[in-house]
């Protein structure tokens, strides 16, 4: 069995807009100082490279399964070593990750929740969707904020488990942001 990832990689459309829309709300809430978590970088590295040129206000490790977006992620830094300093891209399979390998995070973004999992990767992957979910509500500082997609092909299953959690008192819904819609930890908001 192989690894499950991404042959391609997936270029700037502007009919998926997630990651623009991340990038406004960045610069509109003037967030600096977070760690943030991104999943899924796509070959255009928006994410990272906006926060490079806005200084570096905040600290990024994001994920790819793609070998050709990881590859650009090399490329950008051989280049542009300063931004090594504050993005940083693994590669590899999400559903690998473990609480140990992550640090605590103010914003995370899953916006391709629901697209990628294959049970035949059980073999070697121990989380399934709702296992990375919770993965990341526990790595979540209680004030941070995490941020899907409405427009992911695959939302519907994501909303349930959202929908699913929030009736559980696990999270609650912070409010939408363009095609975006966030989720915190409940409490003192």
């Amino acid at each position: 069995m192989q690894l499950n990832y991404w042959a391609a990689s997936w270029p700037l459309r502007l009919d998926c807009t997630c990651d623009l829309h991340f990038v406004d709300y960045l610069n509109e809430a003037a967030v600096t100082g977070k760690m943030i978590f991104h999943f899924g970088t796509g070959e255009h590295h928006l994410v990272g490279k906006n926060n490079v040129e806005a200084g570096a206000p905040n600290e990024i490790l994001a994920i790819t399964a793609s070998r050709g977006e990881h590859d650009t992620y090399i490329d950008f830094i051989i280049e542009n070593p300063v931004a090594a300093k504050s993005y940083k891209v693994l590669f590899g399979d999400i559903y690998t990750l473990s609480p140990r390998s992550l640090p605590e995070f103010a914003l995370v973004t899953l916006f391709h929740l629901c697209e990628y999992y294959d049970e035949r990767t059980a073999a070697y992957a121990e989380l399934d969707d709702s296992s990375l979910l919770e993965l990341f509500l526990g790595r979540l500082r209680p004030d941070g904020n995490l941020f899907f997609y409405k427009r992911s092909s695959h939302f519907s299953s994501c909303r349930a488990l959202l929908q699913r959690m929030a009736e559980e008192g696990r999270l609650v819904h912070v409010g939408d942001y363009k095609s975006l819609i966030v989720y915190g930890l409940p409490g003192d908001r």
